[in-house]
This record gives structure tokens, sequence and C-alpha cells, in this order.
């Protein structure tokens, strides 16, 4: 092993709870091992052989084991394979002094994580130990939350740890409980019906119908019947009356989704339904009372299309009685672990395979895009991933032709970072954000990211931050005080 001054230009996270076992019968490597591990404060201790190293794995709790090839005996491609069996979540990395390809092949094969060759520098091995850790610490990050998602992250179908999207839910909590017009705003793919469905499902309407159409799938030549219904006779072809959209949606929720796809003629129509809440059939003109609420959705500016002439205004007002606006996933991006959690959760192919990981760089490359097509497009990844996914781990994921695009619209620096530089800035603006919609109240941000407030308050002052400072701006939703 080389000089091991050279390790202290490393930045190598200090952690008292990372516990490693070397296995190695060379008592000088041994040695060399602790005092490097030691110096950089992990806990560590060492056995000469399997068999005593199989009585420590279960004795104590490891992170990681550091495991020479060649012993006498048992070798460490056995040991590894027992250990792969028996104590799952022990990382392995393989020491050997032959350089041979085989036997890294087969360590690797039989679960080893990294292998280094003899002799090495002390940078070598910290540097594999820190990209194995790193790499656990994200698996066990989706072990949890897969394990752990409860009503605290999801509301009605819909996940979230984001404080705008926690506001969210208890709008729509508030609203569902009346029958106030609705318009949902958003982009492609971020979820808009399933806040209207939310909206109906967990409100007093709940036991009547929820009818949506999408008003720019109906050509406009059959919108009309398609929303008022018809008569026999009313036209060539009706051979039978025909209930419509708005007349099925009666003691329910009726969802006009793209709604600014409706004609100029057809929102005059609509606007004396929502004012008279009443209908005619086509071909008829007997009135029909109904009594619904209405929830409106669209993707695009109204104000621009009223503008443009596209949409009447007083349509506009009537639909944008209570605006709800849901932001796009890239400025939520905390939550892609989440959802992806809550996706391998609910999966039937996942949970037939029996995928429940998802491996360090198909999770980076998960977290450094920004989804143009949102959750929609996620969720399409992520059945892409498990269908081609061996084994209960998925390690590649294709996102397609919409990743250059990603590059161009927020620069190349995120690609270019380290997975551990770029993780820290993330953590620090999930940090600023929390603390924002708090006021700096230590007590509740620590309920929220679920850490004990002595965590939250050395992770505060590791990315520099102040919460004094989120105090005095005043920004954010007031809540507890610090404890």
């Amino acid at each position: 092993m080389g000089d091991s001054a050279s390790a202290s230009t490393l930045v190598v996270s200090p952690t008292s709870a990372v516990r490693i076992l070397i296995v190695d019968d060379d008592p000088l490597i041994r040695r060399q091992l602790e005092g490097l591990y030691a110096s950089h404060d992990y806990m560590v201790d060492s056995a000469a052989d399997v068999q005593e190293a199989t009585e420590k794995l279960a004795a104590s709790e490891y992170s990681m084991a550091v495991v020479d090839l060649k012993m006498p005996g048992k070798d460490g491609i056995t040991l590894t394979s027992e250990i792969r069996e028996r104590w799952p979540g022990v990382d392995v990395i393989m020491i050997t002094g032959y350089g041979s390809i085989k036997g890294a092949v087969e360590a690797m094969r039989q679960g080893a994580s990294d292998y280094i060759t003899k002799p090495f520098e002390p940078d070598d091995i910290l540097l594999a130990t820190q990209k194995v850790l790193e790499r656990r610490r994200l698996l066990d990050e989706i072990e949890y939350l897969r394990k752990q998602l409860s009503d605290r992250y999801t509301f009605a179908n819909m996940v979230s740890g984001d404080p705008t999207m926690i506001e969210l839910f208890s709008t729509i909590e508030m609203l569902a409980q009346s029958d106030v017009t609705v318009l949902i705003t958003g982009e492609s793919g971020t979820g808009k019906e399933l806040v209207a469905r939310a909206m109906h499902f967990q409100g007093k309407r709940k036991a009547g119908r929820f009818v949506a159409i999408n008003c720019a799938a109906v050509p406009e030549s059959l919108l009309e019947s398609e929303l008022f219904g018809y008569e026999r006779g009313a036209f060539t072809g009706a051979l039978h009356d025909r209930t419509g959209k708005i007349e099925a949606a009666n003691g329910g929720t009726l969802f006009l989704d793209e709604v600014e796809s409706i004609p100029l003629s057809m929102q005059a129509k609509l606007l004396r339904v929502l004012e008279e809440r009443a209908i005619e059939r086509l071909g008829s003109n007997r009135r029909i009372a109904v009594d619904m609420r209405v929830v409106a959705a669209t993707n695009q500016d109204l104000g621009a299309a009223v503008a443009a002439g596209r949409l009447r205004e007083d349509f506009y007002y009537r639909i944008n009685v209570v605006p709800v606006p849901l932001p796009p996933l890239r400025q939520r991006i905390a939550d892609v672990p989440l959802l992806v959690a809550d996706f391998l959760r609910n999966n039937q192919l996942a949970r037939e395979k029996g995928i429940n990981r998802v491996a360090e760089r198909a999770l980076a490359q998960l977290m450094a895009y920004t989804w143009p097509g949102n959750i929609r497009e996620l969720l399409n990844v992520m059945e892409r991933a498990v269908l081609r996914a061996k084994g209960d781990t998925i390690h590649e994921v294709d996102i397609g032709a919409a990743e250059p695009k990603a590059r161009h619209e927020r620069g190349n620096s995120d690609f270019r970072l380290p997975l551990r530089q770029f993780l820290k800035t993330a953590e620090r603006q999930y940090l600023a954000r929390v603390l924002e919609h708090y006021r700096g109240s230590i007590a509740p941000a620590a309920r929220h990211a679920l850490v004990d407030q002595a965590t939250l308050h050395r992770k505060i002052r590791l990315h520099g931050l102040r919460a004094g400072e989120f105090r005095r701006n005043g920004r954010g939703m007031p809540d507890e005080s610090d404890e």
C-alpha cells in the first residue's frame, strides 16, 4: 500500500455509524487498512480468515466488508457468496494481489460491489468505499420510501413530500367540501385529472358520478351531442334517446379537460348551462335540471386565449372561479424517489418480478432529467425499465430522445457534477424550501423531513443555511415555533 499522506486530499464524510469489516490473512494489510479507516472516522474491525469473519458478521452489524480474494481455507469469493445470502445489506469490496480479471469477474458475479488490485493507494480504497456506501445509501433510501410511504406523502393516489404539493392537498380537501367551480392549470402530465378526481371522491358528491370529457378529443360536429345528448330522430342516425355527459353528471362532477378546445359557439351554450343549471337535449325543447359540480382543466394560458379571441371572456371568468395551479415535476424533483418507490410498490409487473430497488446510476439519471412530460413521462420510463429489468434491481432507465432536450434546457452542469456533489446541491435546495415553508421553524421542518432536530440543525450548518434568515424574510406558511 502506498504513502497514506495523499489520502488527506480526499473529502470523505466522516460517519461513526459506518462499521467496516476487513478480512485478510496478512496482518500488515489489516493494520494498514484499520489505521486508514479509523483516521477517517469509520468504525472498523478485522478478521484473519473466513470463519472469524462470519462469526463477527453474525455478532455485529456492518455496512461493508473489505475481503481479500486469496486466503488459506475458504477464499474471498466463498465469503462473498455467503455474505450475499446471509447478510444482503453488507456490501463487499474484493482485494486481489493477483490482478486476476477472472477472479474479479467471479467476485462481482457472486455479489461484490467493487474490486481493488494490490498494491493500491489509500485514495483507491477510500474512493471505492465512498462509492459503495453512497450507492447503498441511495438504495436504502428507495427501500425506505417504498416501505414507509404513508398518508403523510399520499393523498387520493397522489404522492409528494414537496411543500407546495402538501399545501395543494389541503386545498383539495377544502374544495372537495364545496360546489365551487375550479380551474386546474398545469403542464401536460402533471396530474390534473387526478386532482379533479380527488375533489370528487374526497367530497360530498362522491356518491354521484365523475364524468370526464376531453374536449380536444371530440370532433366539433359531435361535441354538442356528446355534452347535451339527443332525442330519437333529432338527426339522421339518432335511432334512440341518448343521455349527454352533462346530464350524466347530475348529482356528481363534470370534468372538462382541455377546456380551451371548446369552440366559441359551444362556450356560449355551456355558459348558459353553468348559469341556469339546466339543459335541453338536441331535438327537444324540454328543460332538464342538472345539479353538478364543474371542474375544468387546461395546459394553456387562458388569459392569452381570451386576448386572442379563442375564448369568451365571460366563459373564462365563469370557469375560473378558483384557480388551482399544479407545479411541473422539474420544480419538485425531490419527489422523484417517492414517485419511483410508489410505482414499484403498486405496479403489478414490478411486484410479480420482485423489483424493489433502483441502482445508483439509474436514480441519478432520473433526478438529473427535467421531465418535460412530467409524471406521465416518468411513469412511462419506469414501465419500460420494469419490463427490461432482470433481478430485483433496475439498473438502466431509457429516458430516450428527450434527454438532449433536457440538457439544452438546463445546461450540462448537472451532468458534469459528480453524483455526490449533485446530491449535496439537491439536499441544500430541499432544506431551503422546507425552511422557507415553515419560516425557519426547526421543529415542524424536522418533522416534515422525517429527521430529528439535531440532524436538521447539523445539515443546516453543513450547507451554510441560517434558519433565522427565513424567519426574518417572513416567507412561507406560519407554523409552530422552534422547540
